[in-house]
């Protein structure tokens, strides 16, 4: 099931993130505590992590990550305005944005890590990241 929000109120959530391709992606929800929801719609394992990434892409206006490369294990990507991620949604949310991206890319096939480059903030920082560093969702 797909859900669309104008904004973050009609939700019925304080955060500024709200996912829209919930049956294509991991996203987070909360229910009883966020918590991250694997995709209901089978098939993520078989895209391109560029596709991937326009999916991502097409949830939120106001973050966009550039696919840099694939190499090994790892899924490289950059956010190169990367002020609404890092001051603009809050920790939890940027907490919420990373943990969707970095479960979402990691359903490929190899792909372990997703290594981030942008301007750090006070609310997220870029590095390399896999599915253990997101256990509160879990």
């Amino acid at each position: 099931m797909d859900t669309v929000y104008d904004n973050a109120n009609d939700a019925g959530t304080d955060s500024m993130l709200v996912a829209k391709n919930q049956s294509l992606l991991w996203h987070v929800e909360d229910t009883a505590g966020l918590k991250l929801v694997k995709p209901l719609a089978p098939g993520i394992d078989t895209m391109s992590a560029k596709s991937i990434i326009e999916l991502i892409n097409n949830n939120d206006d106001s973050i966009y990550i550039d696919y840099v490369k694939t190499s090994h294990d790892t899924v490289y990507v950059a956010i190169p305005n990367s002020q609404m991620l890092t001051e603009g949604i809050g920790s939890t949310g940027a907490e919420m944005f990373m943990a969707s991206a970095t479960f979402s890319l990691t359903e490929l096939k190899g792909i372990h890590y997703v290594n981030f480059a942008f301007k750090e903030g006070e609310h997220a920082a870029p590095g390399v990241y896999d599915r253990t560093y997101f256990k509160s969702f879990q």
